[in-house]
C-alpha cells in the first residue's frame, strides 16, 4: 500500500467518518419520539474480550449508564482493525499501557502486563454473541472482563473451565455450543462495519460513534443532548 493511501486509511478516513456522523437534528427528533413511546436510549458497544481497552470501556459505561434511562447493548466481535496491519502486534502492546492509564482513573488496576494472544478469547465472544441482550449478558460480560484483565495474571491460561461457572451463574445453563455463536459474531462484525467502525472499543450512540475508552465524557454529553441525562 502506498504511503498516501496508508495515511488516508489510517488517519484521514477515520476522522472524516467521525465528522460525518455528527448530524444532530435527526437524532434529536428520533430521541424525542423514542421517549414519547416510553423507550430507553441505547448505547451499542462493540468490544473484544482480548482488548484491555474494551474491558475498561465496558466497565465504565455499565456504571455510567446505570444512572440514565439508557440500555447498554453489548456486541462482542473478533475480527477488528485493519486487515493485514503490520503494526497489529505493536498496537496490542500499546493498548496495555493505554488501558492501564485509563483503568487507574477509574480506580482499577490492570493485572496483566502482556497482550492476550489472538483467538484466545474467541470462545467468550461466541458465547456472548449468541446470548440475548439483557441484564444477564451484561453481568456475564463485565464479570468475565474483570476476571480476564483485573484478576488474572499473564501466566494464567484463558480456558473455558475458568469462565463456564460465570456463565452458569448468570444463565442457569452450560455455555452454548455449535455454530450459532460464530454466526452471531459475524452479524456483529457486519453491523460494526456498516456503522463505519473498524476498531474496538467503539460505541454507537444514536447516529454518532465514539472510541469508547477515550470518550466516555463525550458519550455522556451526547446522551445529555438527546435528553437522556443522569438522574
Amino acid at each position: 500500500m502506498s504511503s498516501a493511501a496508508d495515511t488516508l486509511r489510517r488517519r484521514i478516513l477515520p476522522r472524516a467518518l467521525v465528522a460525518l456522523s455528527r448530524v444532530n437534528r435527526p437524532a434529536r427528533l428520533a430521541a424525542r419520539a423514542r421517549r414519547g413511546l416510553g423507550r430507553d436510549g441505547r448505547v451499542e458497544l462493540f468490544f473484544a474480550f482480548e482488548d484491555p481497552c474494551s474491558a475498561v470501556a465496558a466497565l465504565d459505561l455499565e456504571e455510567r449508564l446505570a444512572r440514565r434511562s439508557v440500555t447498554l447493548v453489548l456486541r462482542p466481535v473478533v475480527r477488528r482493525g485493519i486487515a493485514g496491519d503490520p503494526a497489529a502486534q505493536d498496537k496490542r502492546r500499546y493498548a496495555i499501557g493505554d488501558a492501564r492509564r485509563l483503568a487507574a482513573r477509574a480506580g482499577l488496576e490492570l493485572t496483566r502486563g502482556e497482550p492476550v494472544p489472538p483467538k484466545t478469547c474467541d470462545f467468550l465472544a461466541a458465547w456472548a454473541a449468541s446470548a440475548p441482550q439483557g441484564a444477564a449478558l451484561r453481568r456475564f460480560c463485565t464479570q468475565a472482563l474483570r476476571e480476564l484483565w483485573f484478576t488474572a495474571e499473564d501466566e494464567e491460561p484463558v480456558s473455558e473451565a475458568r469462565f463456564a461457572p460465570i456463565w452458569r451463574e448468570q444463565f442457569g445453563a452450560d455455555p452454548p455450543r455449535g455454530v450459532a455463536g460464530e454466526r452471531a459474531l459475524r452479524r456483529n462484525e457486519r453491523r460494526m462495519r456498516l456503522h463505519w467502525m473498524y476498531e474496538t472499543p467503539a460505541a454507537w450512540v444514536h447516529g454518532q460513534w465514539f472510541f469508547a475508552h477515550d470518550r466516555p465524557l463525550q458519550i455522556a454529553q451526547r446522551l445529555d443532548e438527546l435528553g437522556w441525562s443522569a438522574t
